[in-house]
């Protein structure tokens, strides 16, 4: 593989294939208890980005209703607006402890 990274000209692959091949340690990068958090977490991520797509679904056809038929509804437009609201990370306080976690959560 070196030689024919050499003779294509490909200098930073030789150079990253020569200091794996130097590399004296052979630890893994994560323990299995960091690989394991890392997981939850990309799981985690998924499953909110899944809850957004509903509700971001959900709230135009709640909009198009009529007002009669909302009311009629009101208990399933309450449980969306709080699938919503957890899943922003909005609350109903407006202190600023909840904006400074919102901004966080939105990578800001």
């Amino acid at each position: 593989m070196l030689s024919r990274a050499k003779r294509e000209g490909w200098t930073r692959e030789i150079k990253n294939a020569k200091a794996l091949a130097k590399r004296e340690d052979f630890a893994p990068a994560v323990t299995a208890t960091e690989a394991v958090a890392i997981t939850m977490q990309q799981r985690g991520e998924r499953h909110l980005g899944r809850m957004a797509n509903i509700v971001e679904k959900t709230v135009p056809h709640v909009e198009a209703m009529e007002p009669s038929a909302i009311l009629d509804r009101i208990d399933d437009v309450e449980t969306l607006d709080k699938i919503g609201r957890r899943t922003f990370g909005i609350s109903d306080g407006s202190s600023a402890e909840n904006w400074a976690v919102n901004i966080a959560i939105l990578g800001v």
